[in-house]
């Protein structure tokens, strides 16, 4: 009767360990790599380092539109096979239905935006773009979304600054350390949007306090990150970890 008892537990113990081998295999089939489209073109960047930088994301599959075709993607359905945009560039030319689709794509049907460094910059005589990314780089001296002016921002190459994280709970500072130093690019002068989820922030006197925020626009889960400049940030481990974190946080639908 032992032998016998013994053996029925050892043969539910195979068919429960069979199950858990199937459920994780079927789980595997059912991950796979977010497909990103990174928007470049209008500003000079180090190419290799920036896209070698993505490679070593072997969650992520991306693929580069450039403009001024880039923002093509904005019309028709094209993004129902992507799960998120990242925006790097620095361009100024869009259309109405353009500016239409942009918002109808991130308000109306949530799709993910991750905003890098010099994006900031785009559309200068488009409101809304500043509010949907929640700041403006100033070109040359203007108004703000809320009427207030400002001078022309500024730029400063190859600063070494320390980078503070303001909120340590927050899915895209996710394995960052409390501080770490970066070689960059910082900009100063700039408007920033009241009520963006502060991220990260520095006290180096060239820059503005807030370097990095989430916010809502609509549905969409939006990430401003002002660092990404050149190679020095591209190889920064922790910022690597923060544009993956933020394309991962902005992709989820919830």
């Amino acid at each position: 009767m032992r032998s016998i008892t013994l053996l029925l537990a050892a043969g539910f113990l195979a068919s429960q360990i069979l199950m858990a081998t199937n459920e994780q295999k079927g789980a595997k089939k059912l991950e796979k790599p977010l497909r990103v489209i990174i928007v470049t073109g209008g500003h000079d960047f180090e190419r290799k380092e920036f896209f070698e930088m993505f490679d070593s994301f072997g969650d992520i599959k991306w693929e580069e539109h450039q403009q001024p075709k880039a923002n093509e993607i904005w019309l028709g359905e094209t993004l129902r096979n992507y799960d998120a945009v990242v925006l790097y560039d620095m361009w100024q030319q869009i259309t109405e239905e353009q500016k239409q689709g942009m918002v109808r794509w991130l308000k109306d049907e949530g799709k993910g935006l991750v905003a890098l460094h010099h994006s900031i910059a785009s559309y200068q005589n488009w409101d809304e773009y500043a509010k949907i990314i929640g700041a403006r780089y100033f070109i040359a001296p203007g108004k703000a979304p809320d009427g207030k002016t400002f001078d022309r921002s500024q730029f400063h190459h190859d600063i070494r600054f320390t980078v503070k994280v303001v909120d340590k709970n927050h899915p895209v500072t996710k394995g960052l350390p409390e501080q770490f130093e970066i070689l960059d690019e910082t900009y100063k002068g700039w408007w920033i949007a009241p009520g963006v989820h502060k991220l990260l922030a520095t006290d180096h006197e060239l820059s503005d306090p807030c370097v990095a925020w989430a916010k809502r626009y609509g549905k969409a889960k939006v990430v401003f990150i002002q660092l990404g400049h050149g190679s020095t940030a591209y190889n920064n481990p922790n910022f690597r970890t923060l544009v993956r974190n933020a394309i991962l946080w902005v992709a989820r639908g919830d």
